[in-house]
């Protein structure tokens, strides 16, 4: 008899609402109009009851239940989970249950330093900041704000100050490949080496066409930019595992499954039957919205289409096990051949975070 199949992974998004209005994020928070525009109309409310907010006791509740179910990751995102009341009580219960490690995406807006120490108290493993570029006026208009750089870098300064006493805590940086920043990578590589970043996770952008590197922007991606960051590395002392993986890492990028041309228009897989085939998200992987709707890939929010069950009405085990989420396994969604999320890459710049050499 096979093992039962194991959660590993689950992402949880505590609320819709963000410090940013980031252009490859529009699709995403399309998702969410209903709720926001819910929450605008009654705005009078508490914070923590409205609607775009996950009920804490439906959070802690699903936390217990992945736990149950194999959960080794628990990560949460957002929208910017710093907004959410009930933060540190989610990382603590999921801190709470052995083998799981805590983690989360937040560009960290005016957190301060007892907030921060609050946070990686409560057994948050890593923070990862969505820097990326160097560049303030191109951060600004990649993350449709003002001055937003200079507000995460100081709030990355913050984080770092109050986990001093935590030698495991990991600072980890995020950065969408565009046409507006792949020519600044370089430079973001060689501040994540010098100030200790622990990683950078890099992820070719898709589901926003004006953001695509066209196909000579690939191209100069390849042989111009790629060299540049190995050379970057290989100025730096750093273990051979880290040159190795940085390697391997950076050689993935744009591979011949399709051309440079198709690239250009948000086209990552020839087929349907390969984009299936490269993608095992759905193998170990939930999320769960700020409305309580289960997704079996974040794919869901850019199409509108798949959404498997909802823990105010199931237990996460039902969801999991159930006849929606086996339904989507064998089928996907035509979005797929659209979606770079297969080759999303953490680029480990210390050992421990060199994930494709372990074991």
């Amino acid at each position: 008899m096979p093992l039962p199949r194991r959660l590993t992974q689950l992402v949880v998004k505590p609320t819709v609402f963000c410090y940013h209005r980031c252009a490859y994020c529009s699709l995403r928070q399309d998702y969410y109009a209903g709720l926001l525009a819910e929450a605008k109309s009654r705005a009078g409310e508490a914070a923590d009851v409205r609607p775009g907010t996950l009920p804490v006791e439906v959070g802690l509740r699903v936390i217990d239940e992945a736990a149950a179910l194999g959960m080794t990751s628990l990560q949460f995102s957002g929208g910017d989970p710093l907004l959410y009341h009930h933060l540190v009580d989610l990382i603590r219960a999921g801190a709470g249950h052995s083998g799981v490690f805590v983690f989360m995406n937040s560009v960290g807006t005016g957190v301060t330093v007892e907030q921060a120490a609050a946070i990686v108290d409560a057994g948050l493993g890593a923070w990862n900041f969505s820097i990326d570029t160097l560049d303030p006026a191109v951060y600004d208009q990649v993350r449709g704000m003002r001055g937003g750089l200079a507000r995460t870098l100081g709030a990355v300064d913050t984080v770092r100050r109050a986990a001093r006493h935590q030698p495991e805590f990991c600072i980890n940086y995020m950065a969408v490949i565009t046409r507006s920043n792949f020519r600044g990578l370089p430079a973001l590589l060689a501040h994540c080496l010098d100030t200790g970043v622990a990683s950078l996770y890099l992820m070719p952008v898709y589901g926003c066409p004006e953001a695509l590197l066209s196909a000579a922007d690939i191209r100069e991606f390849r042989d111009e930019i790629i060299p540049t960051m190995l050379q970057v590395i290989g100025d730096r002392r750093v273990p051979q595992v880290v040159m190795d993986n940085a390697r391997t890492v950076l050689g993935t990028f744009y591979p011949p499954a399709v051309s440079d041309e198709q690239y250009a228009q948000g086209i990552y897989w020839p087929d349907h039957v390969a984009a299936r085939r490269a993608c095992r998200t759905p193998e170990y992987y939930l999320l769960v919205t700020p409305d309580g709707k289960v997704l079996p890939c974040c794919q869901v929010e850019i199409t509108g289409h798949g959404a498997v069950g909802t823990v105010t009405e199931q237990s996460l085990a039902g969801i999991w096990h159930g006849e929606a989420q086996d339904r989507f396994r064998q089928q996907r969604l035509p979005f797929c051949v659209e979606c770079s999320a297969p080759q999303h890459m953490t680029l480990g710049l210390v050992p421990k975070m060199c994930r494709q050499f372990r074991d």
